[in-house]
């Protein structure tokens, strides 16, 4: 118990560290407010547990709970975040989000008036009592859920964001969201696997304060991992509300219109489509285009003279791939025609593939091995 303790604190303490680093950095950036404020908030929180685990509920009764209602911050304060580094902005009617967070400090009003020992008393109760009573484990449940639920909008946010990153950029190496994607499924199943445990805490006596900190301490290392993968890195590009709200349709046969006669996605016909499919072939094979590392969606759509939104389309439908994918794919077979050109033999792989529009040694060969199935190496050394 102790030497969690100990642990506890020293990561709460870092994390209060961390969340004036992220304050006092780029004062402009306000998704990194938004971030050092929901850090600031779980450390709290952390401290709270601490303060249980370690005795020294004791010394400072009149804390006991104080960290409570704080738990019902970090959905809402997580979503803000990931909504900002999406779309530029926090999401509408934002104060409604805290609603649950004040509703829940107002019932323990009475409890925060009480005297200290009655206090100690109820710190007490909870550390002695092996198996809680089901009103305890109930709430504990609920704020699992409420968590739950805003990081699988965080989560879903982000996958938004990057399949339109994909149907708009040849190049998403510095916008790309790869790594929060991944810390906010790690986190999802966290709180699965937690709800899991609180379930059984009502038919299996656990230590709910050991419990308690633990899962704390687990939920609390991934946020400060997703901070720390954030530092220095400021939003880029902003993801349109209507593709927000709408992600592009890739189904090869739109439809035109529903019952009421509006148009659900945009279109087009056949003959456009065959005459654009000539144009993108001609820049894509013929002018070698995508040899420009930061070519776009908007770019190439200024080059056809046709809206982006009906070159993305063309591409979903003729392609059956994004943007993203067709660039680089283009790519690698130009890197694999040089390959095979002896006058390159005096080029390194890398060296062919920074000539070929690729920016990045990683990104080249998690590209390579996509399309090929094989590493540069290997494929150069057949």
């Amino acid at each position: 118990m102790e030497i969690l303790s100990i642990i506890n604190f020293t990561a709460a303490i870092q994390g209060i560290f961390l969340a004036f680093l992220l304050f006092s950095h780029q004062t402009d950036a306000k998704e990194n407010r938004i971030l050092s404020l929901l850090v600031l908030v779980m450390s709290f929180a952390l401290l709270g547990a601490v303060l249980g685990l370690s005795g020294y509920y004791k010394v400072f009764p009149h804390l006991i709970r104080v960290a409570d209602p704080m738990v019902l911050l970090f959905g809402p304060l997580l979503y803000f975040y990931v909504h900002f580094i999406t779309k530029g902005s926090l999401p509408e009617k934002s104060i409604f989000h805290f609603i649950p967070f004040f509703l829940y400090t107002i019932c323990l009003i009475p409890f925060y008036t009480l005297g200290g020992q009655e206090k100690i008393a109820f710190g007490e109760q909870i550390l002695l009592n092996k198996k809680q009573n089901q009103f305890v484990l109930t709430v504990q449940t609920i704020r699992i859920v409420h968590i739950s639920i805003y990081v699988f909008l965080s989560l879903k946010l982000v996958r938004r964001f990057q399949n339109w990153l994909k149907n708009n950029f040849s190049d998403i190496d510095k916008i790309s969201l790869d790594k929060a994607a991944f810390l906010l499924n790690l986190y999802l199943t966290l709180m699965i696997f937690i709800f899991i445990i609180y379930g059984l805490s009502f038919f299996i006596p656990l230590d709910f304060v050991l419990t308690n900190n633990v899962m704390g301490l687990s939920l609390s290392a991934v946020i400060y991992a997703l901070a720390y993968t954030s530092w220095g890195k400021r939003v880029v590009v902003n993801m349109p509300e209507q593709i927000a709200e709408n992600p592009v349709i890739t189904d090869p046969e739109p439809l035109l219109s529903n019952e009421k006669g509006r148009r659900n996605t945009y279109h087009v016909s056949e003959e456009q489509a065959a005459i654009l499919v000539e144009k993108l072939e001609k820049l894509l094979f013929s002018d070698k285009i995508f040899i420009q590392s930061d070519l776009s969606l908007s770019q190439l759509s200024e080059q056809l003279n046709t809206p982006a939104y009906q070159v993305s389309e063309i591409i979903n439908r003729h392609y059956q791939e994004s943007f993203f994918d067709l660039i680089n794919r283009c790519r690698i077979e130009e890197i694999k025609l040089r390959l095979n050109d002896e006058r390159f033999n005096r080029f390194s792989i890398l060296g062919i593939a920074m000539d070929c529009g690729f920016n990045s040694k990683s990104s080249f060969n998690t590209a390579f091995r996509k399309f090929t199935g094989t590493t540069p190496s290997d494929f150069r050394n057949k």
